[in-house]
C-alpha cells in the first residue's frame, strides 16, 4: 500500500515534463480510493472486498500477469516494490515486478477511465524501470506494461541496460526543471490535476478570455480568490465563473453531438453510460419477490422515504382547511420519534 509520496513522485513526472510548474493536488476522491482498494486486492490476491465489476477488472489484470509470468523461467516476484530512483533523486512503489536472471517485467495497474501515455514514452514507466535497473545490477532487459482494464488496453515497452543513461538524464532534467526558481508554465489538459489551477498566470490568460468573449466579461485583475477583498470584484468573478461553466457545458454538448454524427475527435472516444435503473412500483416489486424475501428485508432495500410525498398522502384524508395542519402534525411526530433526521444546512449565493 502506498502511503508516502516523493516531492517529485514518478506518477507526476509526465505532467512536470510538460509543465515544470505543475504541482499535484493533495487529498483523495472516490476514484482514487477505488484504485487503492483494487491495487491492494491484486497485491494480496484477495478480492473479497470488491464488488462484481471491480473483481472482474482485477481478474483481467491477474490473468494477464500470470500469462506474462509464464514466459519467464523461475522468476522472483515482488509486489508493491519500493524503488529508489535516479541515485536517490526520487522514489516510488512499483505495483508488480518479476525478475528472472537477466530478464524481467514490471506492471502498473491503471484502473481509471482516462488514457495514459504509452509505455514507450511514459515518464512514470521510465522512472520505475530506471529504479529496477539500479536495484538489480544483473538485469539486462526489462519490459514495462501499463495495464488499463477499463479501457481494454495494454501498452508495453522493453528497456535495456544500455538505455539507463538516457533514462537517468530524462528524469534528472524533469526534476531539475521543476526545481528551478523560475518554473515555466505550460497550460494543457494536465491543469485539471494541478493544485495551482487557481493561481497559474498562463492558465488565466488561456481560460478567462474564453469567458470574456463568451459573455463580454472583462478579465478580473486579481485571479486568486483568497486575495480578493472588494465585494464588487468578487461579484464580477462569480459572473465569470458562471459563464465559464456554461461555456464548458456547451463545449461538452456540441462535442458529443459531433462525435454522435461520426466525427472523430482526436484523443476522445464516444462511450455509452448505462442509465440508472429505478423501480417505479414498490408494491409490484414486493409481489415479485415476496416468496423469497421477507417484508422486513424488502423494506430495508427501499431507501429513503420521500417526506413531501408522505405528507401529501396524509393530507388527502384531512378535512378541508386542515390539510396543512395534518402535514405539520406528521412532521412534528416524526421529529419527536427520531424518525426524521436533518443534515447541516449549506449556503450559496443567489444572483439577484
Amino acid at each position: 500500500m502506498k502511503t508516502k509520496h516523493a516531492k517529485h513522485s514518478p506518477s507526476s513526472l509526465g505532467y512536470k515534463e510538460i509543465c515544470p510548474a505543475f504541482r499535484g493536488r493533495s487529498g483523495t476522491n472516490p476514484a482514487a480510493e477505488e484504485g487503492t482498494l483494487m491495487h491492494e486486492a491484486l497485491e494480496k490476491d484477495d478480492y473479497s472486498k470488491l464488488n462484481e465489476e471491480q473483481a472482474f477488472l482485477c481478474g483481467l489484470c491477474r490473468d494477464y500477469r500470470d500469462g506474462e509470468l509464464a514466459r519467464l523461467s523461475n522468476p522472483t516476484l515482488y509486489r508493491e516494490l519500493k524503488l529508489t530512483i535516479a541515485d536517490g533523486l526520487t522514489f516510488g512503489t512499483a505495483d508488480f515486478v518479476a525478475i528472472a536472471g537477466k530478464s524481467g517485467l514490471l506492471m502498473d495497474w491503471k484502473f481509471g477511465r482516462g488514457a495514459v501515455d504509452h509505455a514507450d514514452s511514459n515518464a512514470q514507466g521510465c522512472a520505475y524501470a530506471l529504479g529496477v535497473f539500479e536495484m538489480f545490477p544483473e538485469l539486462e532487459e526489462l519490459t514495462v506494461h501499463f495495464v488499463q482494464p477499463r479501457r481494454q488496453f495494454i501498452s508495453k515497452h522493453t528497456y535495456t541496460r544500455k538505455d539507463t543513461e538516457r533514462m537517468r538524464l530524462r528524469i534528472h532534467t524533469i526534476i531539475r526543471r521543476a526545481n528551478a526558481r523560475n518554473r515555466e508554465e505550460h497550460p494543457g489538459i494536465h491543469c485539471c490535476y494541478c493544485s495551482k489551477q487557481a493561481t497559474c498566470a498562463k492558465l488565466r490568460s488561456l481560460a478567462l478570455p474564453l469567458a470574456s468573449r463568451y459573455a463580454e466579461l472583462s478579465i478580473p485583475e486579481e485571479l486568486h480568490p483568497s486575495r480578493i477583498v472588494s465585494p464588487e470584484q468578487m461579484a464580477h468573478c462569480l459572473d465569470c465563473a458562471k459563464v465559464l461553466k456554461e461555456w464548458i457545458e456547451s463545449v461538452s454538448f456540441h462535442a458529443i453531438d459531433m462525435a454522435t454524427n461520426g466525427v472523430n475527435i482526436p484523443g476522445y472516444k464516444l462511450v455509452n453510460r448505462a442509465a440508472r435503473k429505478t423501480i417505479s412500483d414498490a408494491m409490484a416489486a414486493y409481489g415479485a419477490v415476496k416468496d423469497n424475501v421477507s417484508f422486513e428485508s424488502f423494506l430495508a432495500c427501499c431507501g429513503n422515504v420521500k417526506i413531501e410525498a408522505l405528507c401529501d398522502q396524509i393530507s388527502v384524508s384531512a378535512p378541508r382547511g386542515q390539510k396543512q395542519k395534518a402535514k405539520d402534525a406528521l412532521i412534528e411526530k416524526l421529529v419527536e420519534d427520531g424518525i426524521i433526521t436533518q443534515g447541516a444546512s449549506s449556503k450559496f449565493l443567489k444572483r439577484i
